[in-house]
């Protein structure tokens, strides 16, 4: 079953919520990696950094990832309203849309 259609609204709407996950991701990333704890044994240590090395990734991957779908969220949208895109496959800019 094809999936139902959503307006260019809605599109825009989820898109425009996306910067502030964007902007916490990136924020929570650079937090974890400022408390790096200290716990005296070697291997438990590389451990332990090892894990919060990985934690500041996922939040970078959230960042880029709702980066990427705030982009083709803006992509949908025009493709849902008034106009598609392009015979390149591209987004047509303001003056090269016909009116």
């Amino acid at each position: 079953m094809p999936p139902a259609p959503v307006g260019p609204d809605r599109l825009v709407a989820l898109g425009a919520a996306l910067p502030p996950l964007r902007d916490r991701a990136r924020a929570a990333a650079e937090e974890v990696l400022e408390h790096y704890p200290e716990v005296g044994d070697r291997e438990t240590q590389a451990a332990l950094d090892d894990f919060v090395d990985q934690a500041a990734d996922l939040l970078r991957e959230i960042d880029a990832g709702a980066g990427e779908l705030a982009a083709r969220l803006q992509v949908a949208a025009r493709q849902a309203g008034p106009f598609a895109l392009d015979q390149r496959g591209h987004v047509p800019h303001d003056d090269e849309v016909p009116r």
